[in-house]
Order: structure tokens, then sequence, then C-alpha cells
């Protein structure tokens, strides 16, 4: 089943593989993939331009962490139309690691028409954290237009479920 949420320009659908994530065990190691695809909110006026998209996740010890293991995500994305991104992981604080992805190209942007999208992949995420619902936040930088570019957020939710 797929999760979407928005941003006032762009639209962020969420699917997981496997469909229910299960918590990880001592016998029992498991992995996700998460597929966020990006396309263009249909209620926005004109053709929004993105400067980049982040996808920040709970990691670490904490009691909202997807994995303990952030190092072992792997990351890989898909676009059309052979544009190129750039994604770099960081991890600016203890419990939260960033991804974030860029487009590559002279003018730094790209543009989501109804045709243009963007998929990130994290991929091979160790479920250590523990069973809940953990909350990615998706931010990007977008303008229509002439319009100026401002920082807009959303949240998805990621529901991991115990043995």
């Amino acid at each position: 089943m797929a999760v979407t949420a928005t941003t006032d320009l762009l639209r962020y659908t969420l699917t997981t593989s496997p469909p229910d994530l299960v918590r990880a065990t001592a016998g029992h190691p498991r992995q996700a993939r998460l597929e966020i695809a990006v396309t263009r909110n249909p209620a926005a006026d004109g053709v929004p331009d993105c400067r980049s998209i982040t996808v920040e996740v709970p990691t670490g010890d904490g009691a909202d962490a997807l994995t303990a293991r952030a190092e072992r995500i792997d990351t890989a994305y898909r676009a059309p139309h052979g544009r190129s991104w750039h994604i770099r992981a960081t991890t600016p604080e203890p419990g939260r690691t960033v991804f974030t992805c860029t487009p590559e190209g002279p003018r730094g942007k790209a543009g989501f028409d109804d045709r243009e999208d963007f998929t990130l992949v994290l991929e091979r995420i160790p479920l250590t954290g523990p069973p809940g619902t953990v909350q990615l936040r998706i931010s990007d930088e977008t303008a229509t237009g002439s319009g100026t570019y401002a920082r807009r957020s959303t949240v998805l939710p990621v529901a991991v479920v115990g043995e």
C-alpha cells in the first residue's frame, strides 16, 4: 500500500518492500526498501522548479528510529530522460540521517511538469528500530514561474511491526 503526502508544489508517494515491514530480531535479520516517488502536486499552479529534496530518516538508538545502522542504507534513484541527480547522505546530529537530492546540470534545478518525476530509493535498510510508526520528514526547495524559492516540508509515516 502506498502512502502519499504533499507540499504546495510536489507530491510524495512512499512504497515499501516488503509491503509490511517487520522489525528484525536476533535470529531473523530483516531489511526494507523505501521508494519515494516525487511528482507535481496536481493542485499546484504552473510547473514547479526544484533545487533540492531532502529526506530525513530517524536513525540510531532512539524510540523513533527506523534503523540503528544508517551506514548500511544504500541509495539509488530513477529519473526520466537521462536526468542526473546527486544523492548525499549526512548525519548532522545523532538520531537523524539526511539524504539530500540535487538535480545535476547547468541550471541546477529540475522542472516537474506532468511527465517529469523522480524516485529516491533507500534500500537494504536493516530494520533494527523498535516497532511503531517512523516519521520521514521530506522537504523541497521549490518555486513556480519567476517566484521566489521556498523550503516546504511534509511528513511520510512508515509503520514497522514487531514479530
